[in-house]
């Protein structure tokens, strides 16, 4: 790999984990708040880990070609109801489903990471490791908390 599509593709891992990341931070802060106790925040963020650390071990095991039946057949594609329909060219996405290619009108080759100049084998890779990176955080991150 180039030196230029290596830095992209460690952009687009971190990029990925620190989403990932966020996404579990504010699930177990809501877990935690509806408790109202810091240590459900830390039983969460373990929990929130350890199925991290699981997600990317069977992304792992199906890139090897592991597969359980009747898990990960694709389905057919739901059609959308006629109110939501739109006619245009491009179709409308609402923002928590946009990436930040969507909002930054200046953004230059070197800061874009985008997952569709990679191989399909280097995005599985890329999003292993995001997913165990994101895991090891999560655990690490409520073996700090003092309680």
């Amino acid at each position: 790999m180039e030196p230029l599509q290596r830095k992209r593709y460690c952009r687009l891992i971190y990029a990925k984990a620190l989403n990932y990341f966020a996404c579990a931070l504010v699930v177990s802060a809501l877990i935690a708040g509806a408790y109202g106790e810091r240590l459900y925040f830390m039983f969460a963020l373990c929990a929130a880990g350890c199925v991290f650390l699981a997600w990317s071990w069977f992304t792992q095991l199906r890139a090897e070609g592991f597969h359980l039946p009747g898990f990960g057949t694709q389905r057919s594609k739901r059609r959308v109801p006629y109110i939501h329909q739109r006619k245009k060219d491009k179709p409308h996405r609402p923002s928590f489903a946009m990436d930040n290619t969507d909002f930054d009108d200046d953004l230059v080759s070197a800061t874009a990471c985008n997952e569709e100049e990679f191989e399909p084998k280097q995005r599985t890779k890329a999003h292993i490791l995001a997913r165990a990176a994101c895991g090891f955080l999560l655990l690490l991150t409520s073996l700090l908390i003092n309680l």
